[in-house]
């Protein structure tokens, strides 16, 4: 029976058996077992010390502790004793902050171990040629990935599993509900998809260093676990108006229910994303992490989540441009990353150029050779005009929400923001792909440093040399201190020749761009030829 389970499991999935055969060996799992049972044994006797005492020796000596029972405040309650001199204590609160030590352990070990395991790990069979090899296997790539998931961190999730006995019967000594505890366990499974598949995406990418990893979740853990511990409080959150937090309208921690749907939903749909990215990277190394497609899916998903938390009522606040801002700053972040995910690498390009360059030779018109659809959908192309059209779906998003100030803003400045914003957006864009098509072996670290000193230098260097957007706002308009000088108020006149100067650097790159493409399809075609004619 045991072997045809075996059996059944391995056919099922490979990768899984494999990694498991090799992770969970007798010495880890002795290993595991006494490490998991030590720490659960030193959070017991943590808090077992933590309890009060007998009745104090000198009768009138206060004696308070947090689990007494007597008359207190908040954390810190007088004792009361039996007729023998023992504290009553409060256990059902004592179990409850046991729940709330491993609540806050076990996510702790899955996330930091897993994530360091993931990336050490693919780097590992990086390193040693054998990804390649698993990679022509004719299991297909998620089957293989997914393996990955659920075998490499067997350990982690040993060590786990075996804790859950002492945190479900805190659980029920605290008188937690049932679906409390499940709601904890839901949403931890679902944070831990998330940076399991960001630790696949970045080990492909190139990421060989598990603690770079475990050190980036350790220190955004601490900001998620308060989050979650913060929502858990929901009789505060229902007492306090400043802590509802709306997206269209609706109350999302109006409820349990309603809030982890809504985490669920988010951690979900960024999963979904990661994996897209992950699946192709695994399948296809030398392409761009994104398909053009996939990233205007994306773009919208994102632009709809992000409008959620500012399309309010206007009677909360009367200044939207700062939602508007908040907006800008986390779509730049967003094109930052379609930067990276989009912009083909030089061979591609040439390749492109020259495919085009064959094109061009056996066509006659212009609509023809379909050049527009190839830039928006062929996978080697330049991206420009591919987040182009991702900065349009990001403006057709947010515009209707701009429209709706009328009574309470300008929305001519809110306008004028999103396209000054959006030529901003392509002119990096722009740079990067010039950057990318350079012989350079560090290109991809000359991009992400040249795009990097475009943003953060220009508002450093004039608040450096004390250029107030006051006195000279079209020079801030250069710049992300755009958001600032709209804010404020500014001219149409100098808004209009901001644009035509926004336009004019953009028309320059995509020349130079435009030339470099055409001369190397040239080149490529005459080696072809050459090559060919020998």
């Amino acid at each position: 029976m045991t072997l045809n389970w075996l059996h059944k499991f391995s056919d099922w999935n490979p990768q899984v058996f494999r990694e498991l055969k090799g992770r969970l060996k007798r010495r880890n799992v002795l290993l595991t077992v006494l490490g998991s049972l030590t720490t659960q044994i030193f959070v017991l006797l943590c808090f077992w010390s933590t309890l009060p005492v007998a009745r104090p020796a000198v009768i009138g000596d206060d004696h308070h502790n947090a689990y007494c029972t007597g008359k207190g405040s908040y954390r810190w309650f007088e004792c009361l004793y039996d007729s023998l001199g023992n504290p009553i204590v409060n256990w059902q609160r004592w179990w409850f902050d046991v729940f709330q030590a491993i609540s806050w352990v076990l996510p702790f070990v899955l996330l930091i171990a897993g994530v360091y395991l993931l990336i050490g790990d693919l780097g590992k069979e990086e390193r040693r040629g054998t990804l390649n090899f698993i990679r022509l296997s004719p299991q297909t790539s998620q089957k293989i990935l997914l393996g990955k998931l659920l075998g490499v961190p067997a350990v982690p999730y040993l060590a786990v599993l075996l804790a859950l006995p002492l945190h479900g019967l805190a659980a029920i000594a605290a008188g937690m509900p049932i679906s409390d505890v499940l709601s904890f366990y839901l949403l931890t499974t679902a944070v831990c998809a998330f940076c399991y598949t960001a630790a696949l995406l970045y080990a492909l990418m190139g990421g060989v260093q598990g603690w770079t990893g475990a050190v980036v979740i350790w220190m955004s853990y601490t900001l998620f676990y308060q989050l979650w511990h913060s929502w858990a409080s929901w009789e505060s959150s229902w007492s306090n108006p400043t802590l509802r937090l709306q997206w269209f309208y609706f109350l999302i921690n109006g409820s349990r229910t309603t809030a982890l749907a809504f985490a669920l939903l988010t951690l979900g749909t960024g999963t979904y994303g990661l994996w897209q990215a992950v699946n192709r990277r695994f399948r296809h190394p030398e392409l761009t992490l994104l398909s053009k497609r996939q990233s205007y899916g994306m773009t919208l998903c994102l632009e709809v989540w992000l409008i959620g938390f500012v399309f309010q009522n206007f009677t909360n606040y009367d200044r939207p441009f700062e939602y508007l801002i908040w907006l800008g700053f986390c779509n730049l972040l967003w094109f930052m990353v379609l930067f990276a995910a989009l912009t083909p690498q030089r061979q591609m390009l040439i390749d492109w150029a020259r495919y085009r360059r064959e094109r061009v030779t056996s066509a006659k018109q212009f609509w023809s050779r379909s050049i527009v659809k190839d830039l928006l959908w062929n996978e080697k192309s330049p991206a420009l005009v591919a987040i182009a059209l991702n900065l349009l779906i990001a403006a057709v998003v947010v515009v209707p929400w701009i429209l709706s100030w009328q009574r309470y803003s300008s929305p001519r400045q809110g306008l004028a923001t999103i396209v000054l914003g959006s030529t901003f957006t392509l002119i990096c864009a722009a740079i990067a792909q010039l950057m990318m098509f350079m012989k350079s072996p560090k290109r991809a670290v000359w991009a992400a440093s040249t795009v990097t000193a475009v943003v953060i230098l220009p508002p450093v260097a004039l608040t450096v040399l004390q250029f107030s957007y006051t006195e000279v706002p079209l020079a801030w308009l250069f710049s992300i201190g755009a958001f600032t000088v709209f804010q404020q108020g500014v001219s149409i006149t100098t808004a209009f020749t901001a644009f035509l100067g926004h336009l004019g650097i953009l028309s320059l790159l995509s020349l130079r761009l435009t030339r470099q493409l055409k001369r190397a399809g040239e080149s490529e075609m005459k080696a072809l030829l050459a090559a060919s004619r020998g």
